[in-house]
């Protein structure tokens, strides 16, 4: 009994002395957090992030203390500051945007045109600049007295501290100090500080120390740093109480002329804080090292970027657009992965129940072999992929690979890294595309693309022992086609065009120099005159041909258009006088004003003759340049006003170009007379020029803004692909697309021995290419003994 009765106590002491320690400990805590946020030992506080908790229980903001009453804004021109934050409003975030007079009509209208309205409500944006700052665009911008655009912004961004605090400390959790040339992604800023206790002092962005030159010169201590300032800086409401009315004291004590610096300086001295020290700050707050120049041109596809708050620096409003869209696109993208994803377990579903399947197409599991072939004509062949591509669709088998491939890799192989990667923080390793072996890649016209890469990978391995290692892996990818959606081009809709959707900064902003599109609007656009501008030299019974078609398209229908003939008739003069009247015949029967003929001298050449016809047109004229060689029908005519748009976009559609009629017909055992349809596009009979540029439609001030036709060029070629370069170069941008209507008549093509090198082979190209197909050809050589058993090394 004894015994017992001492193992009792003894348990029941080990038990007290185990909760005294559990209870201290609770109560030390308790104590520290409430009465000394982070203590003397400021420099090792840290936050901490709950990376899976999407919201969090937060403490009422007007329960807190605050020591500046609340006073109302006074509205800055026309923009009513007391409708976009009421005084009652208790919201989350709140943004205030540095940025400078010279900058308020350009980067600011770029910001509250695209990120600002990724926040969903949630936060409100404010833009501040010097005093006197008028937009002329309506947007919340506040002039702060006493400031001016002097560079660093350490007064405007202190200042701008002290009027957030002043105005709305009581209204927001939290506070971001931002420039104007920094992209925020508000529904991940959202998501991230929701997982953050705003009830605290915090101080998050970026860490910085100074560049190696500056150690030693910004006045830090040893575990001291700031929050850089480009990426952007986030405060909870308590910082800003304790930090904002002590702003005129950091201005009158400046140390350094870093802006970002002196508030960090200025947030340590008054709340003991520094910036956060944890790594996922440099890719959440994402600085852009790899450009010199910034604005995420070459960079905006890196894993960096989808997985960052906020992207610095964006210097070219421009590139503000491009990455809100981009941004969105990649939304779109999640969002139709989804939509396949609910329709293959919707499809599985009925299945399992004996339901008849609602959508095959989209709901069918991924595999390769979802099409049996019936035929060997019905197989679908595979193209070889490694440093170039190997396929049998083009007429060179080998070639590289083109940009809409290339971003369709790309594409693909981020998704594929991003789902590898998805629990790679609890997995303890990562992995990174390098590049590709080789692989495989095919089209499905009902399903869509097959992809069968072998990938080059590297692994790292960031938990115990850290190794990083090549790897090689295969992927089996399809990239499935969406559901078919129509939208309509608020350009070319036939109903009244909001102004706003005219003016769309996504649309035409920037992209025009000076165009007035209000009134361009206001332009029938079915009955806009096209200018025919044909250079021409001899070819008369060509010629009979085209004003035949013509007539057919434009004359005899009274069309909007109108043709210009360049003829050049130093060559062969008996011809030239029968092309004449054979043109004032038309003239007679139509009318003078709807054909005219100009007379070019010297040997033809086709910049020339271009450039005469042009200038015979008004500056606002649609003009369209055609060879004597091309069929072609009354839908052309309107895609031709409708892809060509005055200071924004050139149309240079893809012709289909036959073959020699003498190859196809032989093909035909019948006595009678080969006919040749020209509406028939298959690959036996032509093939579509790709990389022809030599018919297009433009206005004639967009020929005259990148500098028209080198005039200097003689003879056939190059004068299509200089003029296609001078526009792939300015800001008016090109459209190409495949048009079932034009068609290039077979002709043979005779390559003059006085063209320079670049023009001779060129000539050599197109006269090769013309031929027949390459199925053909091969068929022939195969026929004929000489070739195909010739010795090795005999020609």
């Amino acid at each position: 009994m004894t015994m017992s009765r001492r193992r009792y106590l003894r348990i029941q002491k080990i038990a007290g002395l185990v909760f005294g320690i559990f209870f201290g400990i609770l109560l030390s805590s308790w104590c520290r957090h409430t009465f000394l946020p982070c203590g003397p030992l400021i420099e090792r506080c840290c936050i901490h992030i709950n990376y899976h908790l999407n919201i969090v229980e937060h403490a009422p903001v007007d329960k807190v203390p605050h020591h500046v009453r609340l006073t109302q804004p006074a509205s800055s021109g026309a923009f009513n500051f007391s409708r976009y934050i009421p005084k009652d409003e208790k919201g989350f975030l709140l943004i205030g945007v540095i940025t400078a007079k010279k900058f308020l009509n350009t980067r600011a209208v770029a910001a509250y045109d695209t990120w600002t309205n990724t926040c969903n409500g949630i936060c409100k944006v404010i833009f501040f600049s010097s005093e006197g700052s008028v937009s002329e665009h309506n947007i919340p911008i506040v002039s702060l007295p006493g400031v001016d655009d002097s560079y660093p912004p350490q007064r405007k961004s202190l200042m701008m501290l002290k009027y957030l605090h002043d105005h709305y400390v009581n209204n927001f959790e939290w506070f971001m100090r931002a420039d104007d040339d920094v992209f925020i992604k508000g529904d991940r800023m959202e998501k991230f500080l929701r997982s953050i206790n705003s009830s605290v002092p915090q101080y998050i962005g970026q860490a910085g120390t100074g560049k190696r030159e500056e150690y030693g010169k910004l006045y830090l201590g040893k575990h001291e740093n700031f929050c850089m300032g480009g990426p952007g800086i986030v405060m909870s409401h308590v910082t800003l109480r304790l930090v904002a009315p002590h702003a005129e004291e950091c201005v009158n004590n400046l140390m350094t002329t870093h802006e970002d610096v002196e508030v960090g300086r200025c947030v340590r001295k008054f709340t003991g804080l520094s910036c956060t020290w944890a790594f996922e700050m440099q890719h959440l707050f994402y600085q852009n090292y790899k450009e010199e120049a910034g604005s995420f041109r070459t960079t905006l596809k890196d894993k960096g970027v989808r997985k960052s708050l906020t992207l610095h620096s964006v210097k070219d409003p421009r590139q503000q657009y491009r990455i809100h869209n981009y941004l969105r696109s990649v939304h779109i993208q999640d969002l139709h992965h989804k939509e396949i994803l609910l329709q293959r377990e919707v499809t599985n579903m009925e299945r399992l129940t004996g339901m008849r399947p609602t959508n095959i197409k989209q709901g069918a599991i991924p595999s390769l072999t979802k099409s049996v072939p019936s035929t060997a004509d019905e197989v679908l062949a595979w193209e070889f992929i490694s440093k170039a591509i190997v396929s049998h669709r083009s007429s060179n088998p080998r070639h590289g690979i083109n940009y809409p491939l290339k971003v369709a890799l790309e594409e693909n192989i981020n998704q594929l890294l991003q789902i590898i990667n998805k629990n790679a923080r609890q997995k303890g390793r990562t992995i990174d595309y390098k590049e590709i072996w080789y692989g495989y890649k095919r089209v499905n016209p009902l399903h869509g693309a097959d992809y069968m890469l072998d990938l080059l990978l590297t692994y790292k391995k960031h938990k115990g022992r850290k190794i990083t290692v090549p790897v090689r892996r295969h992927a089996y990818l399809q990239q499935t086609f969406g559901a078919v959606e129509f939208i309509e081009d608020p350009y070319t809709a036939n109903y009244a065009s909001l102004k706003s959707d005219v003016e769309s900064p996504d649309l035409f902003k920037y992209l025009g120099a000076g165009t007035n599109y209000t009134e361009l609007m206001k332009l029938d656009k079915s009955r806009e005159v096209i200018h025919f501008i044909l250079p021409l030299a001899g070819r008369l019974d060509i010629f009979k041909r085209f004003i035949s078609n013509y007539e057919e398209v434009c004359l005899k229908t009274n069309a909007a258009a109108q043709l210009h003939v360049v003829l050049f008739n130093d060559s062969d003069t008996s011809s030239a006088d029968k092309i004449i009247d054979l043109i004032g015949q038309y003239q007679k029967k139509y009318g003078g004003q709807n054909i005219e003929i100009i007379f070019a001298k010297g040997p033809f050449a086709r910049a020339k003759a271009l450039d005469i016809g042009a200038s015979q047109c008004e500056q606002n004229a649609l003009m369209f340049f055609i060879d004597v060689d091309i069929i072609f029908s009354k839908a052309t005519l309107h895609r031709i006003r409708f892809n060509t748009k005055l200071g924004v976009q050139v149309y240079y559609p893809i012709v289909f170009s036959q073959y020699d009629p003498t190859f196809i017909c032989s093909e035909k055992s019948t006595s009678k007379p080969c006919h040749i349809d020209w509406r028939n596009f298959t690959s036996d009979m032509g093939y579509w020029r790709n990389f022809g540029f030599g018919i297009a439609s433009m206005y004639n001030s967009d020929l005259s803004s990148v500098g028209g036709f080198d005039t200097s060029i003689q003879g056939w070629g190059k004068e299509d692909v200089d003029l296609y370069t001078k526009f792939a170069e300015s800001r008016v941008r090109i459209f190409r697309a495949v048009d079932p209507d034009l068609v290039h008549a077979f002709h043979p093509i005779t390559c003059d021995s006085s063209l320079n090198e670049a023009q001779s082979v060129m000539c050599i190209g197109s006269k090769a290419s013309s031929y027949a197909s390459t199925k053909y050809l091969a068929k022939l050589v195969k026929s004929i003994p000489q070739i195909m058993n010739r010795k090795v090394g005999s020609r």
